[in-house]
């Protein structure tokens, strides 16, 4: 078993920055490691698309895309995760969601594992979900996703232009718990046993919420 983590943006490309500053390349990158290292635990292994801010291919979007899915070919992974943090022009837009090219296929059995994690996490949290076709994974034709030899996913933890959700990102906790659950998603799809099971992550969750309720972040 073998799962390639892409950290999205990274180098040249800051990806979304919050409305106090926040970089998602920096959020999404503490995460994925994260990810890695709990599913290392558990016996799987892992290659990743960087494991720092900087990136060995030229500052161009293009380009980029391509040496990521290229990195993920190369490894000959069984699985592709994107790790991500979503923008919106609005405000208020909340949640998380996860990815899949349209159709019907493996990605969208890991896409689902992932969901079902995160809720078991993150009872508080909202997932947005598109049920039109009887799973939660919405569809789009991202590029790393279509251009994977594997089946892939792409991750969008929670909005950073969302004020009380960039403040969220950027705790200890709620990056922990964040990578805890998309680490169990990956274990459940596998049929691994998590060293760090989903009950703890559970607990990891509630103390990100109850400081974020406490500083007037987040209603309770």
């Amino acid at each position: 078993m073998k799962v390639c983590i892409d950290p999205g943006h990274g180098g040249y490309d800051p990806g979304a920055v919050g409305p106090s500053g926040l970089r998602e390349k920096d959020v999404a990158l503490q995460i994925a490691l994260q990810v890695g290292q709990r599913i290392q635990t558990a016996g799987i292994q892992v290659a990743y698309t960087r494991t720092s801010d900087a990136v060995s291919w030229p500052a161009n979007i293009n380009q980029d895309l391509a040496a990521r899915t290229q990195i993920a070919n190369r490894s000959e992974a069984d699985i592709f995760v994107s790790v991500h943090c979503n923008s919106s022009n609005k405000a208020s837009a909340h949640g998380m969601e996860v990815f899949t090219t349209p159709g019907q296929g493996w990605a969208d059995k890991l896409a689902e594992s992932i969901v079902r994690a995160w809720a078991d996490a993150f009872p508080q949290g909202v997932i947005r979900k598109d049920t039109s076709d009887g799973d939660s994974d919405k569809e789009a034709n991202f590029y790393v996703l279509r251009n994977t030899a594997m089946p892939a996913v792409l991750v969008e933890t929670t909005f950073i232009s969302n004020p009380q959700e960039e403040a969220l990102l950027r705790t200890a906790a709620f990056q922990e718990a964040a990578a805890q659950a998309i680490a169990s998603g990956i274990c459940k799809y596998f049929g691994v046993r998590e060293v760090n099971p989903v009950d703890n992550v559970s607990e990891w969750a509630k103390e990100a919420w109850k400081w974020a309720i406490e500083k007037g972040i987040c209603a309770d």
